[in-house]
Order: C-alpha cells, then sequence, then structure tokens
C-alpha cells in the first residue's frame, strides 16, 4: 500500500514532467526555423552591402567625410576592432565588400554554416565599426540577433551542410535556442518599459507625433499623417504587441503561435512602408521567424509543388557532393588511431562547450536587459562596454518633438555664396519631403552624428565633415573656396495638426575656414 510521502513524491514528478513537456514544447524550435532565420539573416546581410555600397568612397575611405584618422579618434568603443579601417583606399574597403558578400552567400546556402557564420559575423562588427556615426539601433539589434542565432544549429536544415552529412534533424532544444527566443521577447518588452516612462505612447499619441516627423516619414506613412484616429488605434495595437510578447510569443503554441508570428511580421512590414529606419523591420521580422512552429511548416509542404518539398535525405545517399564534411573525415580517423571512446570523449566535450555558451548567451541577455531598464548596474566583473548592447529605445520614451536638416553653404572670392555640394542659391524654406533632404537614413544618422560633434567647439567627426565639404565645393564651383558655413534648420513638429507649422529656425552649426584644410 503507497504510503503518503510516495504519494507526494509521485505528484511532484507527474507535475515536473509536465513542466519540462511544457518548457520543451515552448523552448523547442523547428529546424526548418532555424534554416529560415539563417537565409534571412544572409538576405539581410547582402541587401546591408548592396544599400552602402553606393556610399563606399564617402563613408569608408580617406577621400570621404570619414577618413581612418577620424576612426582612430572619434570612438573608442570601436579602437582597433575594424579590418575596415586598415587601409582609406577605395580598392580595400571594394575588396572587403565584396568578400562579405561571398562569405553572405556561403551563409544563406548553409556551407560551413558555423564557420561562415562566425567569419560573416567578423566582417559585419568590422564594417559598423569603421563608421559608427551611420549607425542606428537596427544595426546594433541585427548584430546582437546574428551572434545569438549563431549558438544554435542553422545549417541543419535546408543546407549543403545536411546534404553533406547526408541526415538533418527535426527540432532541437538547448540554451541556445532559448537565447534566441528570448532575445526578441526582451527587444519588445523592454521598449515597452521605456515607452510607459513617456507621456506620449499610452496616451495614444506617440505615433501620430512619430508619423508628423518628415525627416522621417515615407510613403505610406505621407498617407497615414491625415488619418490620427488610424495612428492612435496603431499605437494601442504595437504597444499591446511589446508588452504581449511574451504571452502571445513565448507563452502560446500551435496556431495561435503562427497567428502571433503573422502579426508581428505584418507590424513590421507596415513599420518598413512607413519609416526610415534603417534594417529594423528587417532585423524585427529574422527575429520571429524561430516562433513558427512545425505545424505551419508541415501545413505549408503539403501547398508547395511535389519537386519543391522538403525531402530529408537519406544517411547513405550525399548526393552530388560525393564526399563528407572533412569534419566527418578527421573523426572517421581520429576513431581509426585511437578508437571510438576517444572520439566519444571529444565529441562530449564539444556539446558541453556548446551547451555552456548558450547558457552564457540566455544569461547576458537578461541580465544586461534587465539591468538596462530596472536602471541598475551589471557587476563589475562584466561590466564592459562591448557587453552593453541590449538598450532597445526606439521612440522611447517619446517620439522627438523636432526635426532637422542640413544646408552646406560656400563662400565664393567674388563675396557670393551657393549651395557648398550642388550649386545654385542655398534654399532655407521647409521642404514639401523633408526625408528626400537625406540620400538615405545612414547620410541622416551621420548629420546627427556631425551635429553633436559640434555643440561646444568642432570635433574630428564634424573637423573630416567640413574638410569634405571644402573639398567637394572647390570642385563643384572650378574655384577655390574661402570658407564654408553648414547651417541646421530646426523645424518643431505641430501638436494641433498641420495648419500648425511654423517656421523653421536656422542656426549656424558650423563655420569653417576651408584654407585650415
Amino acid at each position: 500500500m503507497p504510503t503518503h510521502e510516495t504519494t507526494d513524491a509521485s505528484d511532484r514528478q507527474i507535475l515536473f514532467d509536465a513542466l519540462r513537456a511544457a518548457l520543451d514544447r515552448r523552448f523547442r524550435i523547428d529546424t526548418r526555423s532555424l534554416a529560415a532565420i539563417r537565409i534571412a539573416l544572409a538576405g539581410i546581410l547582402l541587401v546591408d552591402l548592396l544599400h552602402r555600397a553606393p556610399y563606399i568612397e564617402l563613408f569608408y575611405t580617406d577621400s570621404g567625410v570619414y577618413p581612418v584618422a577620424a576612426y582612430e579618434v572619434a570612438y573608442s568603443q570601436f579602437a582597433g576592432v575594424s579590418l575596415h579601417a586598415l587601409s582609406g583606399a577605395l580598392w580595400y574597403q571594394q575588396l572587403l565588400f565584396f568578400l562579405a558578400g561571398c562569405v553572405a552567400v556561403a551563409f544563406l546556402l548553409g556551407y560551413r554554416t558555423r564557420l561562415v557564420g562566425v567569419v560573416s559575423l567578423l566582417l559585419l562588427v568590422s564594417l559598423q565599426a569603421r563608421n559608427a556615426a551611420v549607425l542606428n539601433g537596427g544595426d546594433r539589434l541585427f548584430r546582437v540577433l546574428f551572434a545569438v542565432a549563431l549558438v544554435t544549429p542553422l545549417g541543419e536544415r535546408w543546407s549543403i551542410d545536411a546534404l553533406r552529412r547526408g541526415s538533418a534533424g527535426a527540432s532541437v532544444r538547448s540554451f541556445g535556442t532559448a537565447a534566441l527566443l528570448v532575445q526578441p521577447v526582451v527587444v519588445f518588452v523592454s521598449n515597452a518599459i521605456l515607452k510607459h516612462r513617456g507621456e506620449t505612447w499610452y496616451a495614444g499619441e506617440a505615433i501620430e507625433l512619430a508619423m508628423a516627423n518628415d525627416a522621417m516619414t515615407i510613403l505610406l506613412g505621407n498617407v497615414l499623417v491625415d488619418y490620427p484616429t488610424v495612428l492612435a488605434v496603431l499605437t494601442y495595437g504595437w504597444i499591446v504587441l511589446l508588452a504581449g510578447s511574451p504571452l502571445f510569443l513565448l507563452v502560446s503554441v500551435g496556431r495561435f503561435r503562427t497567428a502571433a508570428v503573422f502579426a508581428y511580421g505584418s507590424a513590421f512590414v507596415g513599420m518598413a512602408l512607413t519609416m526610415t529606419v534603417g534594417l529594423f523591420p528587417l532585423a524585427l521580422t529574422a527575429s520571429v521567424l524561430p516562433f513558427l512552429p512545425a505545424s505551419f511548416w508541415d501545413g505549408l509542404q503539403h501547398r508547395v509543388p511535389e519537386a519543391w518539398r522538403d525531402r530529408r535525405p537519406d544517411a547513405t545517399v550525399l548526393g552530388p557532393l560525393g564526399r563528407p564534411p572533412l569534419e566527418r573525415r578527421a573523426l572517421a580517423s581520429l576513431r581509426t588511431r585511437n578508437g571510438e571512446s576517444s572520439v566519444s570523449v571529444f565529441l562530449a566535450c564539444c556539446r558541453s562547450l556548446s551547451t555552456a555558451l548558450g547558457l552564457l548567451v540566455l544569461v547576458w541577455i537578461l541580465l544586461f536587459s534587465a539591468a538596462t531598464v530596472g536602471g541598475y548596474d551589471v557587476p563589475e566583473e562584466v561590466d564592459y562596454e562591448h557587453l552593453d548592447q541590449q538598450r532597445w529605445s526606439l521612440y522611447a520614451p517619446d517620439p522627438g518633438e523636432a526635426y532637422n536638416w542640413y544646408v552646406p553653404v560656400a563662400h565664393l572670392p567674388n563675396g557670393s555664396t551657393v549651395h557648398a555640394t550642388e550649386g545654385g542659391k542655398p534654399d532655407f524654406d521647409r521642404p514639401p519631403d523633408a526625408a528626400a533632404e537625406y540620400e538615405t537614413f545612414r547620410h541622416r544618422k551621420f548629420m546627427q552624428a556631425v551635429r553633436r560633434d559640434s555643440d561646444d567647439e568642432l570635433g574630428v567627426t564634424a573637423t573630416s565633415y567640413s574638410e569634405w565639404v571644402c573639398r567637394e565645393a572647390t570642385e563643384t564651383q572650378g574655384t577655390s573656396i574661402e570658407r564654408i558655413t553648414i547651417y541646421r534648420l530646426y523645424q518643431p513638429i505641430p501638436t494641433n495638426g498641420t495648419d500648425g507649422w511654423e517656421e523653421p529656425s536656422k542656426v549656424t552649426m558650423i563655420e569653417y575656414d576651408c584654407s585650415i584644410g
């Protein structure tokens, strides 16, 4: 007859098993979802490179606005970590861009996935470090998401690696997968907490204010700005998605989780169509792909042509590649020389290291995000600026209440003035589309860095930019330029509709004698 203690132990075991099954169901990732995020990350890498490529000379060479000399003194956080800063020559930057593109394609195809993934991450960090003045939070989010994803087996499915192995796992659960699922939720929840400290988000006014920022608003945003009721609904909807992300993404399973992924994806598409915020929409979309459950992929598979359907390769058929991968051949050689036990010990050590790395990444995410939103300092032993990357304050606590654009003016020897880089008469009127004043969001971010660097006295970023403007003005006008003046036009955003626009304020931001440069 069972005793009371035996019954309690049995109940605890049942509860433990139920909890373990529930956690397994929520933190186990289908390998097709891992393949999807690998393909998405590689695609973002290629898009980022293509987006930067037309401005390689401007932002990454010594003839542009940010020479290597400026890099070496301006941003101590990134000092010494950029391969791109080894030379300011255009051909060198083009070579690194080409190399990064080739490695990204290999990552997309899943060839030596972890190795090329690490190389891609290093090249990405190097590129971002070369000119931190053109980065926004989306670049940091992409960098962090990429690093977290690399602790999971991204090449397990839909990859050349899987073909070479001749096998593919169906799903995986580890500390690494937990970190990958927790990362976007941390982004959403911390951003919701920071927004709560403001006055406009939980009042339903924030997106209307954000859309009125003409320097950021594009495409559909220029239409929605005239519909304040719709924008209020969108504001509350976005807050619900942010604050409710633990429930919608982590707690949910099956069809509800699939629906949640598509709801978040739709919001990110809307972000891309309304605001020029860089890689944010792409990185956020990639971040929720691991939440897609097996039922989604199984249902999708039945709707694709027969020839496209995923068939797990037989372990004895390696396909057109013929030979096993190098690491398998190395293990086979090790077995031949030292026996099965040595191989088992080696593989066990690798699995332990992988588990430990996944746990460290998970702790890093939770520790630094909690410290950020809680206002606490992390332990001194890990208080290192390269680790402090979990700050997610997009439009928090409130959107800005004004926007800026800049007009560089060249003073000619005859006493006249012209637009320094475009020629013609300088125009100080509010443009019909302030976003069009910047070729890309990176140009806008760089000018923000120049403005910050010229508040008291000219720093290296503002000086480098001023010297570039002098050179551009000289080339444009075909004559020597005595000096330049860079004006900042400041436009307050009206709070009483489109009829409340004030005249922009013109502020002299930089006065620079071109003969000095």
